[in-house]
C-alpha cells in the first residue's frame, strides 16, 4: 500500500488508501492495528485513528472493542465481487527490529523487490507477543485479521513454528526448524560450517577448543552443537579438548564469560567459535582487555557474517554467502506456495563460502 501526496489532507489520503484497500479484497475481514498501518504508510497513529474514525462514519467498517475495526458484511461482499484479493506475503519478526542482524534486513529488502516485480504486496508483522512462551492468541488473532497467501517466519522459535505447524496455514521459515517441525523451511548448513570450523582449527595444531553459543539456543544453534561435536568426537588427532559456553545475546555477558575461560582456567582455550556476528565484536573486545592478542595468543572464528565484519582488524575468518542467493533461495519456496499453495516440507540448507582472515594462526 503506498501512498501519494496530494493537496487533499493526509487523514483523507490514508482514508482513501485503506479504503482502496478494503475494495480491492486485500482485507476482507478485518483492517490492521493503527501501529501497523502507521508503519506501513509512514504516519503517525493519529493520523492513521482519525482516517479510521471517517471509515466508520461512512459505513465501512465497524470499530469492536478490544477486538479493532471489522470491515463491514456488505463491504466485505461487495469487494468479493468486485475484485481477486491480490497476492500478499506476511512477514513475522520479532517487536524489537533493532535485534535484527543487518543480513536479516537486506534478505527482506530482496524479497519486498522480488515480490514487488511480482505485483505482490509484503506487510512485516512485528510484535514480541508473537515470541512469547505461548504466542496462540497472538498468532490466532493475527491470522485472523490478516489474510495472507504466504507466511514468511523469522528468527522463529519452537512455539511459533509448532503453532503455524498445527494450523496448516501456508508458511516459509526462513531459518532452522526444529527436529519435530515440518514446514518448508531455509538456512545456511550451521551442522556442516561447525563441523568444518573444528577441522580448520584443529588442522591449525589447535587442541583446546570452545564454541561460544547463544543460550537461547535457536534450532540453528542447536545444529551447530551437533556439528561442533561430531567434529570434536570424530577426529584423529589426540588430546583433543571441545566444550560449549553460553552467552545472552548481549554485550554484557561476554566480558565476564571470556574472563572466565581465560584467567580462572588452568587449561584455557586456543581457539574459539562464536555464534552471532555482533558478539564476535564482543570476544575481541574483552580478549584484549585482558590483554591478549588476536591471533597470536587466540585463534577466532565467526560463524556468522555481517558487512560490518569487513571493518575489523584482523579480518576475521567467517563463513560467507552472498545476501542475493539467500533470498534467491528463500523466494522459490514462497513462489512455490503462492503458485501451487504448498511447497516441499523439505529443509534447505545453503553451505556458506569459508573466509580465511587473519584471525586464526598455527601454533
Amino acid at each position: 500500500m503506498a501512498l501519494s501526496f496530494k493537496r487533499a489532507s493526509l487523514v483523507a489520503q490514508v482514508a482513501d488508501a485503506i479504503r482502496a484497500e478494503i475494495r480491492n479484497g486485500t482485507w476482507r475481514e478485518w483492517i490492521p492495528s493503527e501501529r501497523e498501518l502507521s508503519r506501513s504508510l509512514h504516519v503517525s497513529r493519529n493520523t492513521c485513528r482519525f482516517a479510521l474514525h471517517t471509515l466508520s462514519r461512512d459505513g465501512l467498517i465497524e470499530p469492536l472493542q478490544g477486538r479493532g475495526n471489522r470491515v463491514k458484511r456488505t463491504v466485505r461482499g461487495a469487494a468479493s465481487t468486485v475484485a481477486r484479493r491480490a497476492n500478499s506475503v506476511g512477514v513475522i519478526v520479532p517487536e524489537v527490529l533493532g535485534k535484527l542482524r543487518p543480513r536479516n534486513s537486506l534478505v527482506i529488502e530482496e524479497l519486498q523487490a522480488e515480490l514487488y516485480d511480482m505485483q505482490v504486496r509484503l506487510q512485516l508483522h512485528s510484535s514480541s507477543a508473537y515470541y512469547a512462551k505461548n504466542p496462540r492468541r497472538a498468532l490466532e488473532k493475527l491470522v485472523e485479521k490478516n489474510r495472507h497467501d504466504c507466511w514468511v517466519l523469522i528468527l522463529t522459535h519452537r512455539p511459533l513454528q509448532h503453532w503455524f505447524m498445527q494450523q496448516e496455514i501456508p508458511c516459509v521459515v526462513s531459518g532452522s526448524i526444529y527436529p519435530d517441525i515440518v514446514l518448508p523451511s531455509m538456512d545456511y548448513d550451521f551442522r556442516a560450517v561447525c563441523r568444518h570450523a573444528v577441522g580448520k582449527l584443529l588442522a591449525l595444531g589447535h587442541r583446546r577448543l570452545v564454541f561460544i553459543n547463544r543460550q537461547s539456543r535457536a534450532a540453528g544453534d542447536l545444529e551447530s552443537e551437533t556439528g561442533f561435536y561430531e567434529a570434536i568426537k570424530g577426529t584423529s588427532y589426540q588430546g583433543v579438548e571441545g566444550r560449549v559456553v553460553y552467552h545472552n545475546d548481549d554485550r554484557e555477558s561476554i566480558p565476564p564469560l571470556i574472563k572466565q575461560l581465560f584467567k580462572s582456567s588452568a587449561r584455557p582455550p586456543t581457539g574459539l567459535i562464536v555464534a552471532n556476528s555482533f558478539c564476535y565484536l564482543s570476544v575481541v573486545s574483552s580478549l584484549a582487555r585482558l590483554g591478549l592478542r588476536v591471533p597470536e595468543d587466540v585463534s577466532l572464528i565467526s560463524r556468522d557474517d555481517d558487512p560490518f565484519l569487513n571493518y575489523i582488524d584482523p579480518d576475521p575468518a567467517r563463513y560467507v554467502d552472498d545476501v542475493n542467493n539467500l533470498a534467491h533461495k528463500l523466494m522459490s519456496l514462497i513462489r512455490s506456495v503462492l503458485d501451487g499453495g504448498a511447497a516441499k516440507r523439505d529443509a534447505v540448507r545453503i553451505v556458506p563460502h569459508f573466509s580465511v582472515g587473519k584471525s586464526t594462526r598455527k601454533i
